[in-house]
């Protein structure tokens, strides 16, 4: 942050001036070590940018990171200084966020900081998990390798949550334009037949009955519906701040049929990969368990993970506190213990990541194999409840004029 200052200096009289610090004690201290008396210290005042404003809109993709981090580990594995390589890949990249992000980079670098240090200061790029990697590998003279390591666990994860997306985006798409179609019919099609109808005292099904009934329950009190729904989001998003209900609702995803075992592979492939690679990069297991059980998003599991380390710590083991835990399958159970008895942890993660990645996608795959059909027929069967609903009474009013 920005601050303007007016000073007074022995010899210079009364000065004026601009620098940065976190808050306005700060400011005044810098100011002091400057060697003034501050008289006055006030933040600078400025329109907000855009990317302050959209940070989404302007942030740097994972696409782009993991283009960065092969350039990079290409570059200085083929001889290239680390000055070098970051002032070509900032003039070549097309991203305005990660050419002034290198910028930065290569300013703190030409200041005498190290890579690590330089990357930690863009935590929007640059998250815990890539720092630990780089600062590993600048750590043992193996950045190059540990940049591919990062590049590779980036593309693991995007592959997996593009799988996901897909995995849903049929069945979604189906039933998105089939309550597209079902409005049309309901609000377009039914109320002038209904009309007609009436004029000809023709009786109505039970079906169609029920369709009115639906369609005159929406349209006579749709605004009461829209802040229902409303509400409801609100108290959700609100319910969701409570570590109870995020727990609750966590574990009820966990424990469900056909989601459970996807969201247990989905995180036990996510923490082993990262646990595995930080260890074959060298990173200490306290620091390793610490990046990995940050990315669990299940609090179930995080919890189960958070008892563990603790275990480790305590000296007593991490398998031995996983047993605890019912929600862990057995076999990332029986992982952990060898690759403590072994001494090759960051072995066991790697080869656990990869059975619960081939496990992740072969759930994914007959979770997809369910819901297609199950959507189809769902659309169906209320498509074919409304035109029963319309034809029928078509069909009726037209006997009467035999």
């Amino acid at each position: 942050m920005k601050f303007n200052y007016v000073a007074y200096d022995d010899d210079l009289g009364v000065v004026n001036g601009r620098l940065e610090a976190g808050d306005p004690g700060q400011a005044r201290a810098e100011v002091a070590l400057l060697g003034y008396r501050p008289l006055r210290v006030t933040p600078v005042r400025r329109l907000p940018v855009p990317r302050e404003l959209f940070p989404s809109l302007f942030n740097v993709g994972t696409g782009e990171l993991v283009r960065f981090s092969r350039q990079m580990a290409t570059m200085l594995s083929s001889g290239h200084t680390l000055m070098n390589s970051l002032e070509i890949l900032r003039s070549q990249t097309r991203n305005s966020v990660m050419r002034g992000t290198l910028d930065d980079v290569c300013r703190t670098l030409d200041e005498g900081s190290d890579i690590s240090a330089a990357l930690a200061r863009h935590p929007e790029v640059f998250n815990p998990l890539y720092i630990s990697v780089v600062e590993a590998g600048e750590f043992t003279g193996r950045l190059a390798p540990a940049l591919d390591q990062i590049a590779d666990i980036l593309e693991k994860a995007n592959e997996a949550k593009q799988r996901a997306i897909r995995t849903i985006m049929y069945p979604a798409a189906i039933v998105g334009l089939s309550m597209v179609t079902l409005g049309v019919l309901i609000t377009v099609a039914l109320p002038p037949l209904i009309e007609s109808f009436e004029l000809m005292g023709t009786g109505l099904p039970v079906a169609t009955k029920v369709a009115i009934s639906i369609f005159g329950g929406i349209t006579n009190n749709y605004l009461s519906i829209f802040i229902g729904m409303i509400a409801a989001a609100v108290i959700f998003l609100g319910l969701q701040r409570l570590p109870q209900f995020r727990y609750g609702m966590d574990a009820m995803f966990a424990r469900l049929p056909l989601v459970g075992p996807i969201v247990l592979a989905a995180e036990l492939s996510r923490f082993s990969n990262t646990v595995g690679m930080l260890l074959n990069s060298e990173v200490a297991l306290t620091k390793g368990l610490q990046l990995g059980i940050s990315g669990c998003k299940n609090q179930l599991v995080r919890r189960a993970l958070l008892d563990a380390e603790e275990s480790l710590i305590t000296g007593h083991g991490m398998a031995v506190a996983l047993k605890r835990h019912p929600i862990l399958p057995p076999m990332f159970v029986q992982m952990v213990a060898i690759g403590e008895d072994s001494n090759s942890m960051g072995k066991a993660m790697s080869e656990s990541a990869t059975n619960y990645e081939k496990e992740l996608e072969r759930r994914l795959n007959t979770l997809m194999s369910i819901l297609e059909p199950a959507s189809t027929i769902f659309v169906g069967g209320i498509v074919a409840f409304i035109a029963f609903s319309m034809f029928v009474p078509i069909y009726s009013g037209l006997q009467t004029f035999e």
